[in-house]
């Protein structure tokens, strides 16, 4: 409930910052003295500081006031999302060359629709993630009980070999080589094939444990058996308690057992992800907060991409590209809106829509493109395949920034 009380306060906040950043429609016509500065007035504002010439004094007003900040419901918002999703190139040119009074501006539906977006994924739940066949996101668990069990039998056959050959060397040492180095190259062989034996027993222990199976494998050999035990006993609780072991609980063991390699540059920044993926329910929920805390940081990322694609056409400054970017995200985000909510509607039909609905973002690229910046239509046709390439790289960094963000921070 935490989660959707934070997005919830989140939503509000980001409505009322796009309502400082819009401002209101005029409430009305009125004549006489500016009651902030005295100056005559004739209009809805004044001439000389600019402050509406109708003041409120109601309590039906704060909380319209309100309402108007969280959702933008005038005028503006009903001209621009239609010219949005139909016609964005005309929309950003004609915001980029002077024509802004009847839309809202690209920073404030940006702020807006961000924060409209991650609060309904609080609210009615995003992707779910398990390792069952209902999740949306299946988690591979690793190779499963069978595939184990032939690994556990590679590594105890080459044990076996490993002791051979140190047999052998103690018996027969090789002639012309320094005394004992062969049965100390043997006695490391061993050690190595001892260390993989009891990694790979833990391993089946706690799927076998998970899985309920029955099938004996055999007994531990060596240090491994009290640790496999304990192991397999930790693991039994798990699955009685939840019926199924979890996905959080097998990369938590894998971090415990020093499976997870994290190279990031920073011996710091490794130590603290690895530290945040021992509580992968918390480490997924700093996660999804900084994408959309940080989903600013895609206009800065993308903007040198976009300018590489303009860089020799003239009369194109980095404020077109700026006002591009934000439109653009505005309207994915809402696409991304609307596809969640179709993938879940029972049936075939509902998904089939959402899937085809995805397409519907390099169609809008190219007709934002072409009329934004006047392009022909080969022009903003390979801008629009150059586009998808590069919103690759972007995403790219931009996850891996908040991956780095949300774990370490």
């Amino acid at each position: 409930m935490s989660g959707e009380l934070e997005a919830a306060g989140a939503l509000a906040t980001a409505g009322l910052a796009a309502g400082a950043i819009e401002g209101r429609e005029p409430g009305g016509v009125h004549e006489g003295a500016c009651l902030n500065c005295g100056a005559a007035v004739a209009g809805p504002y004044c001439s000389q500081c600019g402050q509406s010439t109708h003041a409120h004094r109601s309590l039906l007003h704060v909380f319209e006031e309100f309402l108007h900040g969280i959702l933008h419901f005038d005028t503006k918002a009903w001209r621009t999302l239609p010219m949005l999703a139909i016609r964005p190139g005309t929309l950003t040119r004609d915001y980029v060359y002077g024509k802004r009074a009847r839309y809202i501006s690209p920073l404030a539906l940006f702020l807006f629709t961000v924060f409209f977006m991650f609060f309904v994924f609080a609210v009615a739940g995003g992707p779910t993630i398990g390792v069952d066949g209902s999740a949306d996101v299946q988690v591979n668990l690793g190779p499963d009980i069978s595939e184990a069990r032939r690994e556990l039998e590679d590594a105890r056959t080459e044990l076996t070999r490993a002791q051979e050959a140190l047999s052998a060397a103690r018996a027969n040492p090789p002639a012309g080589q320094p005394e004992g180095l062969s049965e100390r190259l043997a006695e490391g062989a061993v050690r190595i094939a001892e260390q993989q034996v009891e990694r790979v027993e833990r391993q089946v222990a706690r799927q076998e444990a998970a899985a309920g199976a029955t099938q004996p494998i055999g007994p531990p050999q060596g240090a491994a058996a009290s640790e496999a035990q304990a192991d397999a006993t930790e693991s039994s609780v798990v699955a009685d308690e939840e019926g199924v072991r979890r996905w959080q609980d097998e990369l938590r063991d894998a971090v415990l057992r020093g499976d997870v390699n994290v190279n990031s540059g920073s011996a710091y920044i490794d130590e603290k992800i690895r530290h945040s993926l021992l509580n992968p329910d918390l480490a997924l929920y700093k996660i999804q907060n900084s994408v959309y805390k940080f989903s600013f940081l895609l206009v800065p990322i993308s903007l040198p991409f976009l300018a590489l694609l303009f860089f020799w056409k003239r009369g194109v400054t980095l404020y077109d590209h700026v006002v591009f970017i934000l439109y653009s995200l505005s309207f994915v985000s809402l696409l991304f809106l609307v596809v969640s909510m179709l993938i879940r509607m029972p049936g075939m039909v509902g998904p089939m829509i959402g899937g085809l609905l995805v397409c519907a973002i390099p169609v809008h690229w190219f007709f934002q493109l072409g009329g934004a910046y006047k392009l022909g239509w080969f022009s903003a046709l390979w801008r629009t395949f150059a586009l998808a390439i590069l919103t690759q790289l972007t995403l790219s960094i931009f996850v891996l920034a908040i991956v780095i963000v949300g774990l370490a921070g």
